[in-house]
């Protein structure tokens, strides 16, 4: 004779949330890991409006689509791309860009802060702009940050469109990648910086050179800042002017 054994009904609803919660631990994926390009170095505001010369407000960055995602995406070779599930970035890639440049102008360009407070007080107020058309994640090997950018003053002054194409090399891992990122970021904050200044240092009706300033160049003429440097892979980040981003309507 076969004996069959019943469970109580009232034990059923826990006996199938135990299973399910094995069956869960079995198939769940490790604990996500999360990156931000903010640098340890707090950016250094100015105390009050009263002592800042100028302020800065950073537009919403663009980013290519393909990266315009919560997870990391590397490189596989030139035609393929892996997406990270569990590497992901701390918000959103265009965020994590803005702020490491609004914390990166700031501190080098020594300006009041984002400028949204400045608005309707004498504080000049300069606008910046940033279009990434390439960022590239090559695990032990490199990553590369192609991006337009331009900074205007918000009261129709002199404005200045410019291309930097960065490359920094990187050891294994995925966090050397996103210190790669970072770094390259802080170099294209550091040029911006320099054009804030160079805006801020000539009149409004200051002429744009499209090349290097030279010997012959008009006196007051604004260019991209010479910001050059070539890294121990032989990658060089590289400026050069380029048309104006179009204006932003709010």
């Amino acid at each position: 004779m076969i004996r069959i054994s019943r469970l109580p009904l009232r034990a059923l609803p826990r006996t199938v949330a135990v299973a399910g919660l094995v069956l869960l631990t079995a198939c769940a994926s490790p604990s996500a890991r999360f990156y931000t390009l903010a640098t340890d170095a707090p950016a250094t505001f100015a105390s009050s409006s009263a002592t800042a010369a100028w302020r800065i407000d950073v537009r919403p960055v663009k980013v290519p689509a393909a990266v315009a995602r919560s997870q990391l995406v590397v490189q596989v070779d030139a035609e393929q791309v892996k997406v990270l599930e569990d590497d992901r970035w701390a918000s959103s890639l265009a965020d994590e860009i803005r702020s490491a440049l609004i914390a990166g102008v700031s501190r080098q360009a020594d300006t009041g802060g984002r400028g949204a407070s400045a608005k309707g007080t004498d504080i000049p107020v300069y606008q910046i702009a940033a279009e990434v058309e390439r960022f590239e994640s090559w695990p032990r090997s490199h990553v590369l940050i192609d991006v337009v950018w331009s900074v205007r003053k918000s009261d129709g002054g002199g404005a200045l469109t410019c291309h930097s194409v960065l490359s920094e090399p990187v050891s294994d891992g995925y966090q050397a990648i996103v210190d790669g990122h970072r770094r390259a970021i802080a170099i294209i904050a550091a040029q911006i910086a320099q054009a804030v200044r160079t805006l801020a240092a000539n009149p409004a009706d200051a002429p744009f050179s499209a090349a290097r300033v030279s010997r012959s160049s008009a006196p007051g003429a604004l260019s991209c800042p010479d910001v050059t440097r070539s890294t121990d892979a032989g990658f060089v980040a590289r400026q050069a002017p380029r048309e104006a981003l179009p204006d932003v309507v709010e």
